[in-house]
């Protein structure tokens, strides 16, 4: 399990990747959101649902912390999470996250 201080430096840095992701005049059309859960990160994209005031979660990438390292999990067709192959296993957090943003397998920004 992830100590305090990791857990703090990892909501610090989703918070500012976030931030700095989706401009503020598009945050009423898509946000992008994350829940951590022991071991685990997952990111998420939500646009607003037809409900109103409801919006619909497409999870995006999980992170896993797994000995002594990051690993980096994406979707298939079939909603299973399956390990990615591109991305090595790293101790640091904002190199996995920065490999998920450029994305050059194609894994994660789809249309």
């Amino acid at each position: 399990m992830l100590d305090l201080f990791t857990l703090r430096r990892i909501q610090s840095v989703m918070n500012g990747y976030i931030h700095e992701k989706v401009p503020a005049p598009l945050r009423t059309m898509v946000k992008l959101t994350y829940e951590m859960n022991d071991n685990e990160l997952i990111l998420t994209e939500e646009r607003p649902a037809e409900e109103r005031y409801q919006w619909d979660k497409m999870h995006i990438a999980r992170f896993y912390w797994e000995e002594n390292q990051w690993k980096v999990y994406a979707r298939d067709e079939q909603s299973s999470w399956n390990p990615v192959d591109v991305i090595t296993p790293c101790s640091d957090f904002e190199n996995v996250l920065e490999q998920v943003e450029r994305d050059e397998a194609g894994l994660f920004w789809r249309e």
